[in-house]
């Protein structure tokens, strides 16, 4: 870990789940929540309070974080599918973080890899 909180954007509500389970197998260390716009409104306000507080490493989300969030701890952000985006959005998303003074990082995965 890079000492902060990481972003971890799938765009997909279908398969999120999954993939926070993959990042969780990956990282057993970090603590990972999901977000996504389709959650209620109360749910979604507590897991972003809990990760804004640091309870949590890693937030996979939708874009919906492109929304303006400011956490100026996270200084990773990881795009899932990037091809996937325009270019505008990309930056939007790319916005949220390295609004502090640590170093940032933004790998994208443009690989798409079909499961049987």
């Amino acid at each position: 870990m890079r000492d902060g909180q990481t972003f971890y954007i799938h765009n997909r509500v279908d398969s999120i789940n999954r993939a926070a389970t993959r990042v969780a197998e990956l990282v057993p260390e970090a603590r990972v929540a999901v977000a996504h716009g389709q959650m209620g409104e109360d749910a979604l306000e507590q897991i972003m309070i809990g990760f804004w507080e640091k309870r949590y490493d890693v937030l996979v989300s939708t874009t919906i974080v492109e929304s303006g969030l400011d956490i100026a701890n996270a200084n990773t952000l990881i795009v899932e599918r990037a091809d996937m985006f325009g270019l505008s959005q990309l930056h939007q998303i790319r916005g949220r973080v390295g609004r502090s003074r640590a170093s940032a990082a933004t790998p994208t995965s443009s690989t798409h890899r079909r499961s049987r």
